[in-house]
């Protein structure tokens, strides 16, 4: 088996730094949707107190956005972004119907299993979506467009090169899928594993293009079609 060896060559900042900056990061984005809840609070005559929520809610995306960038500068040298290739558009559409096959399984012995007939985090997406036109649009365009970013920005460009040697395939792949399968407030173990079998492709199309904008493309194809599946379900 692979083993995780810490990079510590003098160029990056300690383990210590490391570790921090990714929890700090972990933590910001699992608190940037609760802006969503003071929106829903927030009555609707409240114009200019649900606009101001809002905005900081696209900023809380734009602004770990950035962070993340710099923080990807002192983990790596190596370029890390381009636009897909036609290969590499191959490989994205290939990754998405292998995950999107295995959810389905998945998704069928959670509902045989444990009765569950969507993802607790799903769940919770879709109760949003119909709470709010505001909610709606601001859900419905982060969730395609920013938390893709963000999302692989951590969890594959910043977790998989803090941490691990170019060279190592399989190990950061799986690392990856854990962490962000824990990122997505699972209730059962299949639904753990739904979220981990996205995880997985993401870092594996990461790994094999050392391409951050095919794992963003992935992602953005994935959650377009599910945030458009739940909203047609309202």
């Amino acid at each position: 088996m692979q083993q995780l060896k810490l990079p510590n060559d003098g160029t990056k900042p300690s383990i210590f730094t490391r570790v921090l900056l990714f929890v700090t990061y972990f933590v910001a984005i699992e608190a940037v949707p609760v802006i969503l809840l003071w929106v829903r609070k927030a009555g609707q005559a409240q114009f200019v107190l649900r606009s101001v929520l809002a905005l900081c809610y696209l900023a809380g995306f734009i602004v770990i956005m950035i962070a993340l960038i710099h923080s990807m500068k002192q983990v790596t040298t190596q370029s890390y972004w381009h636009w897909p290739t036609v290969k590499e558009m191959q490989l994205i559409l290939t990754t998405f119907v292998a995950a999107i096959a295995i959810e389905m399984i998945l998704n069928v012995i959670n509902r045989s299993v444990f009765h569950q007939s969507q993802t607790a985090n799903n769940a919770a997406i879709k109760s949003l979506l119909a709470s709010d036109h505001w909610i709606f649009y601001l859900l419905m365009f982060s969730g395609v467009l920013l938390s893709p970013f963000v999302e692989e920005l951590l969890f594959r460009g910043y977790l998989m090169n803090a941490f691990f040697k170019p060279e190592r395939f399989w190990l950061p792949i799986c690392v990856s899928a854990v962490f962000f399968s824990l990122a997505h407030a699972s209730t059962t173990i299949v639904s753990y594993l739904i979220y981990m079998t996205l995880g997985f492709f993401l870092a594996y199309t990461y790994r094999r293009t050392n391409n951050l904008g095919a794992s963003i493309a992935l992602h953005m194809l994935n959650n377009l079609i599910a945030m458009v599946a739940m909203a047609a379900m309202m």
